[in-house]
């Protein structure tokens, strides 16, 4: 298969959207209710995978960032039957047009 021309997508541009990533550190206490220590473990588990962990930054003790960068154009595509946005083009990608919603 040949490789998709990037000039024959439409792209959402994204012109004033910059990423940034932070990494955050710190020790987080948390008192757990429970009947064993099994059992604590268990919802301990279910507290570091639940989103947002429930704590503020301010919580936290560092925050560091590592780095900033420009949001990546995404180019609107269909791959295998499927209406997608992605940042790189792969073989077999077809060009396809915005939605009403800009997807």
């Amino acid at each position: 298969m040949n490789t998709p021309n990037p000039e024959d997508f439409s792209r959402d541009e994204k012109p004033r959207q910059y990423r940034a990533h932070f990494r955050v550190t710190g020790d987080v206490w948390a008192d757990i209710d429970a009947d064993s220590e099994g059992e604590a473990q268990a919802k301990a588990q279910e507290m570091a995978q639940s989103e947002g962990f429930g704590f503020e930054l301010d919580d936290l003790g560092d925050v560091e960032i590592t780095c900033i960068h420009k949001k990546p154009a995404m180019f609107r595509v269909l791959r295998d039957g499927r209406e997608m946005q992605v940042s790189k083009l792969q073989p077999g990608d077809l060009p396809r047009d915005p939605r009403p919603d800009g997807f």
